[in-house]
């Protein structure tokens, strides 16, 4: 056993101390170094950790944001594309009631230009007779020969009395070689009679 004894003793003396000190000294004995390790070991790790938590939940925002950008974008696609399907709606019925107005107004200048006729037709005397009827618009313009100026005046004095022509013109009256008058007359038609 003495030989065991003297070879711990051998072994302890080859080998050499180790320098691991297990005690923590106080921070004032440390020098700056350890003292910035210490901190960045113990509150360090705390502020990447907050900063890794900001930084991802940035990442995500973003790929938040540019979903929506992107639904908002195709939205607004679909709503451009509606909008222009109803403008050209819009001008397909423009132009349609555009035709429905001038038919209308055919119409009821065909009705009037009619009435302007059954009303002459009506009241015009047998000895007088029609040479040139024309419509343009609202003006009817006659050229008419009576046998004499009795049948003329009769003719006159009716459309005065009706109110259905106004704006009466007599633009040129002469009395021909065989003894008739021959007049010419130009007058405006009362659409508001026809309405």
């Amino acid at each position: 056993m003495r030989d065991h004894l003297t070879l711990v003793k051998i072994m302890a003396k080859l080998h050499k101390k180790s320098g691991i000190n297990l005690l923590i000294k106080p921070e004032e004995e440390l020098s700056i170094s350890s003292q910035f390790l210490n901190w960045a070991l113990t509150y360090g790790r705390y502020i990447i950790i907050i900063i890794q938590i900001v930084v991802l939940s940035v990442f995500f925002t973003r790929f938040k944001i540019d979903r929506d950008r992107t639904d908002l974008k195709e939205a607004v696609a679909q709503k451009r594309a509606l909008i222009e399907s109803i403008g050209e709606m819009e001008t397909e019925i423009k132009r349609v009631q555009k035709r429905l107005s001038d038919i209308k107004l055919l119409v009821t200048n065909q009705d009037i230009y009619l009435r302007v006729i059954n009303f002459l037709e009506k009241n015009t005397p047998t000895e007088t007779t029609f040479a040139l009827l024309s419509f343009s618009k609202d003006i009817v313009k006659f050229v008419a020969i009576s046998e004499n100026l009795k049948t003329f005046n009769h003719l006159l004095k009716r459309i005065q009395d009706e109110k259905l022509l106004t704006d009466i013109q007599l633009e040129d009256l002469k009395r021909r070689a065989d003894g008739k008058v021959e007049f010419r007359l130009q007058a405006k038609i009362a659409v508001s009679s026809y309405e």
